[in-house]
């Protein structure tokens, strides 16, 4: 199947991106976008410094169900037509699926590596949660995972990440293994289990199925929270402390650090310890923090 966007909707997608100035003759044809390691990582990290994770839509939406067709997401991203960019993101299945038919436009469905005879990457988060995401996501990865068990990798700040090929509590059949991402928060710290992924192909009426589910009836329907990773360069609008590094450096997407709201609380993480740096008393709060920490226009953009 063909991506759902157009090459005019990934070009305006890549110049949102803000990728550094070796990416600027792909700008306008997006299919000759590097097929490398390097390029996809820089792509990655603009993805994710974009796009943020949350779930307003099931609480401010007239539905309160998210629309995953993937013209639907386009438009709630990057706005119609020559619209700007909304600011918005949204849960696992909308980035994932939004970041899937990208990837696809720009011709990006597998990379080889050299030094091994075949080499796979793990894209997002459309996997199966293991243990309930008490850091809202906020502990996902920071660039394209190997499929390669115990892989490991230099995440944000002391964290490291990784994907292991192996079993999950409750599975009847070890035979039927999945990807299990894990993190920790240092080399001397235990890994902890986020989610699991299989390799079955998944098709679009699937995704509609567990869409309903995760809109209407997970845990997440009680609780407001966003996640947005930072980019170096682009934190002026927050109050950043002494010692924290923040700057951009040439040629390179620096992620350095992650904007939270959880009900009612902004919290900040510049790859140190996390702050609290706004509460909300109000819904009138919450819109306030809403457009002066992400910029979004609730009223707007979630009605």
């Amino acid at each position: 199947m063909a991506s759902a966007f157009s090459q005019q909707q990934l070009s305006k997608y890549l110049r949102y991106m803000a990728l550094p100035a070796q990416y600027a003759p792909y700008l306008d044809d997006p299919q000759s976008f590097p097929k490398t390691e390097e390029a996809l990582t820089h792509l990655f990290r603009c993805q994710v410094t974009r796009f943020p994770y949350d779930n307003l839509t099931v609480h401010y939406s007239a539905t309160h169900l998210a629309n995953i067709d993937p013209a639907a997401i386009y438009n709630k991203f990057m706005g119609v037509g020559d619209a700007a960019p909304s600011h918005r993101g949204g849960y696992c299945l909308e980035c994932s699926i939004f970041f899937h038919h990208v990837l696809k436009g720009l011709g990006i469905l597998r990379l080889r590596n050299r030094r091994a005879q075949s080499q796979a990457y793990q894209w997002g988060a459309a996997g199966r949660a293991i243990r309930r995401r008490r850091s809202v996501r906020g502990d996902g990865p920071t660039r394209p995972l190997r499929l390669v068990s115990g892989y490991t990798v230099q995440n944000m700040g002391r964290q490291e990440v990784r994907l292991i090929y192996g079993n999950i509590p409750n599975q009847s059949r070890p035979e039927q293994k999945l990807w299990i991402y894990q993190y920790r928060n240092g080399p001397e710290m235990e890994w902890n289990s986020f989610y699991s992924f299989g390799e079955a192909e998944w098709f679009q009426v699937d995704f509609e199925v567990i869409n309903r589910y995760t809109s209407w009836e997970t845990f997440d329907l009680r609780n407001q929270w966003l996640v947005k990773f930072l980019r170096g360069g682009e934190t002026g609008n927050l109050p950043v402390e002494e010692g924290e590094v923040v700057d951009a450096v040439d040629g390179e997407i620096a992620i350095v650090g992650k904007l939270m709201f959880v009900n009612g609380v902004v919290k900040l993480n510049l790859g140190g310890k996390t702050r609290v740096i706004h509460t909300c008393e109000t819904e009138e709060d919450k819109r306030v923090a809403f457009k002066k920490y992400f910029l979004m226009d609730i009223d707007t953009q979630l009605k």
